[in-house]
């Protein structure tokens, strides 16, 4: 008689922050079935008996070291991976403190993080082109012989929720069926994943939520002999590892479009704050991925994908809406949401729900926004991000090589140059690309070269984003800390020391004379980083300018601007074209601010500090009429447009600003 167990397997190489979805949803179909639903997280145990150790570690170097001596590891990097492992030696490893407080201080973390990916450092190298970043597979034997001794499984289901996992399937099912070859062998896909042939599965299921679920309960049906009906089951991750998890507090993956209603959705998630202690969700949203996708192998088309985006999505906001409304404040979520195809100039009618919906989402504890990018030709919706951002929500996009695809060269420049607005981002990583070696002697930044102050003397450390990397970590900091602050925090990792963006910011008001060495150097490249200035003539404006203000931190140059004395040919133009005499006025320009720190106040201060030294001149500002942006600012500091003239030069519309109280009434001005 065939066993009724049916083994739930979950492979590597996924979060090992949270549980798996797919395999609670099954063992809440088959509670009532009269069959025995097991739960096995290989991808845990991948992570804590594989990798995440010193022994591990030792078997790694022992792999670099063979590769090494046959020629295939060159001797500078064989010396830099022996550094590696001399300081993964000389580390303790204590994984218990990432489930507890610790976790919360920064300091910790970032040491925490550089042991870690120390670790998969040499992994990756000891068996390229394998990347093990945050996961890939090695040998399951042991585990799956365990298992199958413990529990006899008539059916094993495999869980891929990920590509990376996709490997690590494959090798699993071959190798059970070569060493239990009754065992019935399934596999539920995310749509889209693409699984090679004569691998071991009896048969792959894809499909989305309840569709795809009644399609491997049916399977079951017919092999146990049983009735396995999963409409109104309720997910179960009672037999999962919940204390195991590499995470401080409790957090579970929830689809809300798996549940039949706003209702049903909203007492579930009840119930997991209630009674299982659950502090957060993240609400994902994979089938939203490949909305047409059938089957295995099958690829969704790009603009199928595009037009069905939006119609799952306005779906999850009709799920959610019931849970916002009674949902405990004492938890907090994550959403994922794919970015659909835009008319140029418009705004979709699902990313204009979501923006409505924003400021109720935030108050009922909305902390993450992650922005699903899978194709090249979908734009980046950056009035919606910029709109999530000034409510407080962080907003991190994914998408496949977008910083180094030249064709994407003008999306990539967005996303690394404008930190205030995409707060954090990553690229796909998939098995032959480039290793990230958080590990060496220097802090990385993906997207370097594609950022406008990539010439400017850099900031030190990199985002202290860059080492929390799991989205279930970002949501845990983002409980604890404002948008802004985290975004304000930069860890120098080969230190390990972590540093607070403007907390200790010092201003300068000086004439060009007065500078030290190499200070005008440097602002001249902030203004040319800057990039919206004709650069002929900044360095012998600034040269003779009345003052130059400039704000430090850590020694570096954050932010400048400067009363300039403006060329009488401008001076001439200007009373010719709006017989306004500009005479013994100081033009303020050449501002410039890195992006790190825009929102802190620099530019505002730089003004205020300018405006109070300027003595006997009266200051003005040319503002281009179409940047918005710059206007709002001008204005709520006190500044107001005078005149408009247009530009030959750059072919539009300026306007001339000042401050108010420098304005005389007398002046026949604009109102």
């Amino acid at each position: 008689m065939k066993s009724s167990t049916i083994l739930l397997i979950h492979p590597p190489a996924a979060s090992p922050a949270m549980p798996s979805w797919y395999a609670a949803v099954a063992a809440g179909a088959l509670n009532d079935s009269g069959l025995n639903p097991v739960y096995y997280d290989a991808n845990l145990e991948f992570f804590l008996t594989h990798i995440l150790s010193k022994k591990q570690a030792h078997i790694h170097f022992q792999m670099i070291q063979k590769k090494h001596r046959s020629g295939k590891i060159s001797n500078e990097k064989y010396d830099k991976l022996k550094n590696i492992y001399g300081v993964v030696c000389e580390t303790s490893i204590d994984m218990e403190k990432v489930r507890k407080k610790e976790f919360f201080d920064p300091h910790w973390f970032i040491g925490f993080k550089k042991i870690v990916n120390s670790i998969l450092t040499l992994a990756s190298q000891a068996y390229y082109p394998d990347i093990f970043h945050w996961g890939t597979h090695v040998s399951y034997e042991k585990g799956l012989n365990r298992e199958f001794a413990r529990h006899d499984p008539g059916t094993v289901i495999l869980f891929i929720s990920s590509p990376g996992q996709r490997q690590a399937a494959e090798t699993m099912a071959g190798f059970i069926k070569s060493r239990y070859p009754e065992t019935l062998v399934l596999a539920k896909g995310k749509p889209g994943i693409v699984f090679k042939k004569g691998k071991g599965f009896d048969q792959m299921v894809h499909g989305h939520g309840l569709e795809g679920l009644t399609m491997l309960m049916d399977i079951i049906s017919r092999d146990h002999g049983t009735k396995n009906d999963p409409k109104g089951s309720i997910p179960d991750f009672r037999g999962m590892p919940m204390d195991k998890y590499l995470m401080p507090g409790p957090i579970l993956p929830v689809h809300p479009l798996f549940f039949k209603d706003s209702v049903c959705l909203s007492d579930f998630l009840k119930d997991q704050v209630e009674n299982c202690g659950i502090q957060g969700f993240v609400f994902l949203d994979d089938s939203l991925l490949f909305p047409d996708s059938d089957g295995p192998g099958d690829s969704a088309n790009p603009d199928d994908l595009e037009q069905g985006a939006g119609k799952y999505s306005c779906q999850i906001w009709e799920q959610l809406d019931h849970w916002f409304s009674v949902k405990d404040s004492r938890t907090f979520f994550s959403m994922t949401v794919p970015i659909p195809d835009q008319v140029p100039g418009q705004v979709s009618d699902e990313l204009q729900d979501l923006e409505n919906k924003l400021p109720d989402l935030f108050s009922s504890g909305l902390k993450l926004i992650q922005w699903e990018w899978n194709y090249k030709k979908v734009k980046i919706p950056k009035k919606i991000l910029w709109a999530a951002s000034k409510q407080g929500i962080w907003n991190h996009v994914t998408g496949p090589n977008f910083i180094r695809d030249p064709g994407q060269s003008e999306q990539g420049r967005f996303i690394v140059n404008n930190p205030n607005i995409v707060h954090s981002y990553q690229q796909d990583i998939s098995p032959g690309g480039t290793i990230r070696d958080f590990s060496g002697d220097g802090n990385t930044m993906p997207g370097f070269e594609l950022m406008d102050y990539n010439k400017v003397q850099p900031l030190a450390g990199v985002p202290f984003w860059q080492t929390l990397e799991d989205p279930v970590f970002f949501l845990l900091y983002l409980s604890r800390l404002t948008r802004k602050s985290l975004g304000c925090l930069r860890a120098d990792i080969p230190n390990q020391s972590l540093i607070t963006l403007g907390s200790q910011m010092e201003f300068f008001y000086q004439s060009p004379s007065d500078l030290a060495p190499g200070i005008l150097d440097e602002i001249c490249k902030m203004v040319d980083a800057g990039g919206s200035v004709d650069l002929k003539y900044v360095r012998s404006n600034l040269e003779k300018a009345y003052l130059i203000g400039y704000a430090m931190e850590d020694g570096v140059i954050l932010g400048n601007s400067c009363l300039k004395h403006p060329r009488k040919e401008f001076i001439q133009r200007i009373n010719q074209i709006t017989d306004f005499d500009l005479t013994h006025f100081v033009e303020r320009g050449y501002t410039s601010v890195r992006p790190e720190y825009r929102s802190l106040g620099v530019g505002a201060r730089l003004l205020k500090g300018l405006t109070k030294r300027a003595g006997g001149h009266k200051i003005f500002s040319i503002i281009s009429e179409d940047n918005l942006a710059t206007h709002k600012i001008a204005k709520k500091n006190n500044t107001r447009k005078i005149l408009t003239y247009f530009s030959e030069k750059v072919g539009k519309k300026m306007g001339i600003w000042m401050p108010e109280h420098m304005i005389e009434n007398e002046w026949n001005l604009e109102k």
